[in-house]
């Protein structure tokens, strides 16, 4: 399987089990699903307009934290020819929002981003953004599986699985992303009548017009 058709299955299966939206209350869903415009205002009570002000207001990330944030998203999902990258849709502004919308999350991001650069200049003597693509893949391989969990590893394992998570959520909430699932959701069509082959399938081939 391709990396993009197994991210494609991923996206899928998140959409299919809800599980886009299981750290978020009915109202954060709300607010995610309606992400794609931040600064939308109508259509909006008051209280969440104020909500989206005050949390637009200001910035988690730091600069250094925000590049590396933005290389990640881009190796979890790379642009390709049939599609944007992560960043290319914004993903690490969906990922501020979250986390400034649900502050639990900031500190495991943080310490996370804060480990892999500890990480990366123990093993290859420069922070995460400062070390060569086949270095960066090689720390990612290494707490990108579940089945690797090993001591040292156990916290960077924890962080990317968070990470990817956010970053399949935003991605396969944005336009690019539902046209990359394929999701047309309900439309109008032309009734034909029951399916031939089912029609066999339960001796009914008198029924067949």
């Amino acid at each position: 399987m391709k990396r993009r058709d197994a991210l494609k299955a991923i996206g899928v299966s998140m959409v299919a089990s809800g599980l886009l939206f299981h750290r978020c209350s009915n109202e954060k869903a709300d607010r995610v699903v309606s992400r794609l415009n931040l600064d939308l205002k109508e259509g909006r009570e008051l209280w969440e307009r104020e909500r989206l002000e005050e949390l637009n207001s200001y910035t988690f990330f730091d600069p250094h934290e925000r590049e590396t944030l933005t290389e990640l998203v881009d190796l979890i999902i790379p642009a390709d020819e049939d599609s944007p990258s992560a960043s290319d849709v914004k993903v690490p502004d969906f990922i501020e929002f979250i986390v400034k919308d649900q502050p639990e999350l900031q500190q495991p991001m943080r310490d996370g981003l804060k480990w892999l650069d500890n990480y990366a200049l123990q093993r290859f003597q420069g922070v995460f953004t400062g070390i060569t693509a086949d270095q960066r893949i090689d720390i990612l391989d290494r707490i990108a599986y579940p089945e690797s969990e090993h001591s040292e590893f156990m916290q960077g394992i924890a962080f990317f699985t968070l990470l990817r998570e956010l970053t399949a959520s935003g991605y396969f909430t944005t336009e690019a992303g539902i046209d990359y699932l394929g999701y047309v959701g309900n439309r109008p069509n032309v009734w034909e009548g029951v399916p031939v082959d089912v029609l066999r399938q339960y001796d009914l081939t008198d029924l067949i017009t």
